[in-house]
């Protein structure tokens, strides 16, 4: 059996490229011929669609009342110095991004050809006969106007097997001009498993289809396995507080300071917008890091401070000790909720609601949350086993 895998890969973020790995890591660890297939990603602005424009509006009246439009435009400012931003560091961007592609060419398995998203839905050339739509978020309309690629609708013309591993729908729920759209496109899935609880929900709203809900690929992989395939640590000494945050958050930061303090740590790493800046003394150094770096930063880490779903996944993988920031009117905040659901651990969830708390303990007792994990990953894997049998 050759299997090809359909998500994101080489877009230079770190938990989507480590999701590609895993699941063709873990494939081929337990006796399948997997690769993920190398294919375009090709992702819509959402700083700039009404998709986000207007719930983020909306949510905003909600929370703050008359203060919302101060609000909207703190985040409006941030847009545009984020935009301004990587348009002036466009030098140190193309070494990351070769950084990702670099661990893509090492590590992933993958096909021999490039795909691009229009080719794939034609092209008669595909060696395999099973397919698997991976993790990630390849299944939100924000991100992608290809949804039938990840929905695997060019695959039904080779009468291959279609299985969904962990894809994840990320929204809250789905607009009602597009619910016949993924009506007929959940269709096409032989074998259908989301990540989030929410997206099993609207399946089975949206299109009266069960699915199971399975680990994400990275859980799939122990401590172990990880250490031993990817795992590199830039820093050699030095206790640190790791943050990994997508939004830049202006408490994050001074959370981690406050940490930091608590447990006596000499260094903070900030990893934000693909920069890692490393804190100590009142000194910052700046260094450019790959996959294999981020997963070897979070394993040493003394405790993680992050608002970003594989953030918290690994920080749980490798029983770190962390905070996840939870932006109150986001509506993409489904991912890291369900995980910590799942984990029973949302008492780690602090509200970026201007409160600035501090969490009420720098200490996890990971043996429950560890025999959690071990019956998920146990279900999981039965999954896998029964979709490819």
């Amino acid at each position: 059996m050759k299997i090809g895998i359909v998500t994101y890969v080489k877009d230079d973020n770190y938990g989507e490229e480590l999701q590609a790995f895993a699941i063709q890591y873990y494939l081929n660890s337990i006796g399948y011929d997997a690769e993920v297939i190398d294919l375009e990603k090709r992702v819509k602005d959402l700083s700039s669609s009404k998709d986000t424009i207007i719930p983020a509006i909306l949510n905003r009246f909600k929370l703050y009342g008359c203060k919302a439009p101060l609000y909207i435009l703190k985040k409006i400012i941030d847009v545009y110095k984020k935009k301004r931003y990587e348009k002036s560091n466009s030098a140190c961007r193309a070494k990351l991004h070769k950084l990702f592609v670099d661990f893509f060419e090492r590590y992933t398995k993958h096909s021999s050809k490039y795909y691009t998203l229009d080719e794939i839905r034609v092209t008669n050339d595909l060696p395999y006969d099973t397919y698997i739509a991976g993790s990630d978020q390849i299944w939100n309309y924000m991100h992608t106007d290809f949804l039938d690629v990840f929905f695997l609708e060019f695959a039904k013309k080779f009468g291959a097997r279609r299985i969904s591993y962990a894809a994840s729908i990320s929204v809250p729920k789905i607009p009602l001009d597009l619910r016949d759209t993924y009506k007929q496109l959940a269709s096409n899935i032989e074998f259908l498993s989301v990540r989030e609880l929410q997206g099993a929900k609207i399946l089975q709203e949206v299109c009266n289809m069960k699915a199971e809900i399975v680990l994400d690929p990275t859980l799939l992989l122990s401590q172990k396995d990880w250490l031993n395939s990817v795992a590199i640590n830039p820093i050699k000494d030095g206790r640190y507080v790791l943050v990994y945050t997508l939004s830049g958050s202006r408490y994050i930061k001074q959370l981690a300071m406050d940490i930091s303090k608590k447990l006596d740590c000499s260094k903070i790493i900030f990893i934000f917008n693909n920069e890692t800046i490393v804190y100590e003394n009142g000194n910052e150094q700046k260094i450019i890091i790959g996959p294999s770096e981020w997963v070897g930063l979070i394993s040493d880490a003394e405790y993680v401070v992050t608002d970003s779903f594989h953030g918290t996944a690994f920080s749980i993988n490798f029983n770190k000790p962390f905070t996840t920031l939870v932006n109150p009117v986001s509506n993409m905040n489904s991912r890291v909720m369900s995980i910590l659901e799942i984990t029973r651990l949302k008492d780690r969830i602090i509200y970026d609601d201007g409160k600035n708390r501090m969490p009420d303990s720098l200490i996890i007792d990971y043996q429950e949350v560890n025999k959690i994990m071990n019956e998920w990953r146990k279900k999981s894997i039965d999954f896998i086993k029964k979709a490819l049998s």
